[in-house]
C-alpha cells in the first residue's frame, strides 16, 4: 500500500484536467521543455485553435431568414457553437494559466482568451530571449583570453 507522501511525489505538477498532465510549470529557464509539453498536449487534442493569433469565436447569435410572406425578421437565436467554443476556449486558459509559475504567471494574468495567453507567454519569452542575447553580446565583446586556457575562455560568459 502506498503512502501519502509516495503519492504526492509521483503525482505530476499540474494537470490540464481535460487533457493529459504535464510535469513541468513555466518558470524563468525551462520554456522550450514547457512549450514543447504543452503545445503537443493541446494539439494532440485537438485544441490548438484555440492558441492560433487569429482564433475567433463563431457569432454569438444565429440571424434566421425572413418570412417572405410578412417580410418579418425573426428574433435572433442564440449560436450553441459559440457557446461550446467559449466553453473550451476557457478550459485552455484556465489550463495553461495553472501550467505557469507565480512569476509568469503575474506577468501575463490580464489575458482574457487562451489565444491572447499564448501570444502573451510568447511575447514575455522573446524579450527575454532579446535580453539574453544582449548579455551574451556583451560578455562576448568584453572577454579577454589573456593568459586563459581555450577552455577556460570558451567557459567564459
Amino acid at each position: 500500500m502506498a503512502t501519502s507522501s509516495s503519492a504526492a511525489t509521483s503525482s505530476p505538477a499540474f494537470t490540464f484536467g481535460f487533457l493529459p498532465p504535464v510535469s513541468e510549470k513555466l518558470g524563468r529557464g525551462n520554456y522550450n521543455m514547457w512549450f514543447a509539453q504543452v503545445s503537443s498536449t493541446i494539439n494532440g487534442a485537438q485544441f490548438g485553435k484555440y492558441i492560433r493569433p487569429d482564433a475567433v469565436p463563431p457569432a454569438a447569435y444565429l440571424q434566421g431568414d425572413a418570412d417572405p410572406t410578412t417580410d418579418k425578421t425573426p428574433d435572433p437565436q442564440p449560436n450553441l457553437a459559440y457557446e461550446t467554443w467559449v466553453t473550451q476556449d476557457q478550459q485552455v486558459l484556465s489550463s495553461l494559466f495553472s501550467s505557469l509559475s507565480r512569476e509568469v504567471f503575474s506577468q501575463v494574468s490580464a489575458a482574457t482568451t487562451a489565444s491572447e495567453l499564448w501570444a502573451a507567454i510568447q511575447a514575455h519569452h522573446a524579450s527575454q530571449s532579446r535580453a539574453w542575447i544582449i548579455s551574451t553580446r556583451m560578455a562576448l565583446a568584453t572577454v579577454s583570453k589573456g593568459s586563459s586556457s581555450i577552455a577556460d575562455y570558451f567557459g567564459k560568459r
